[in-house]
């Protein structure tokens, strides 16, 4: 093995460590009556100690025995006990995240069917009455409105993202543990950085975001208006189909 390959094994070892003495020290806690998760810890903690403290014969054997313990619990870390998952503080968040998938560059219904621009007709140039939008490019549109909504209000969830969190994800980064949670993460913590703008230095860049973002908003309005006009001259037809009940009450 060459030198450097070496130092990348040692620097990758000592990351790994590091990692493991965060999981023993969020594992012991002193007041926790949690058994299994103190004894996860002094398990660790041991191995740790071997490995550091091993002679040439044995320490490439405890060493791989410490590494691979730590990165068992790693893998396993959303099933730690309640108060010792490393992202247990933006749990909520990433399982919203999940199920909303606002970054999806595709429309969220019928992705397959909304890809194609078959169904879209073009301005003729000159035309003194442009064609209106057709009911599919507004429900795209209202799509990628919704989604910039969605991405607003998941980066205000995580704008006070607890200092303990972004350890866990540098530790994870400097041990080559990249998963879906810790990109997700690093993700989130971009985009609340995003919304806070007094960290921006350039003011232009700041007007020109908000301006954009309330386009989006107004658009997004704009459509959800049209909608709900749409439905209640629906719904005053129905009443005066069954009876007559007053409809300018909505």
């Amino acid at each position: 093995m060459s030198s450097s390959a070496l130092e990348a094994e040692s620097s990758s070892l000592q990351s790994v460590l590091e990692l493991g003495e965060a999981l023993v020290r969020e594992l012991d806690l002193e007041q926790s009556n949690d058994i299994l998760g103190r004894w996860m810890a002094h398990h660790l903690a041991g191995l740790i100690t071997a490995a550091k403290d091993a002679q040439a014969e044995q320490k490439v054997q405890l060493e791989e025995r410490c590494r691979a313990a730590v990165l068992e619990v790693w893998q396993h870390r959303n099933c730690l006990p309640k108060g010792c998952r490393p992202f247990e503080p933006v749990e909520g968040v990433l399982d919203t995240l999940a199920a909303l998938d606002p970054d999806q560059e595709r429309p969220f219904y019928y992705r397959t069917v909304l890809q194609y621009d078959d169904f879209d007709d073009f301005d003729v140039p000159g035309d003194p009455a442009p064609r209106q939008p057709t009911y599919l490019e507004k429900a795209r549109r209202f799509d990628t409105a919704a989604r910039s909504v969605i991405r607003h209000l998941i980066a205000l969830a995580v704008q006070n993202t607890p200092d303990q969190i972004l350890e866990w994800v540098r530790l994870a980064k400097e041990a080559k543990l990249d998963a879906p949670d810790v990109t997700a993460i690093i993700r989130l913590v971009r985009a609340s950085e995003e919304v806070d703008f007094d960290r921006r230095i350039d003011a232009s860049v700041v007007t020109r975001t908000l301006r954009s973002r309330l386009k989006e908003m107004d658009d997004f309005l704009a459509g959800a208006q049209a909608v709900r006009e749409d439905l209640a001259e629906r719904l005053a037809k129905a009443e005066v189909d069954i009876g007559g009940v007053d409809s300018n009450a909505y």
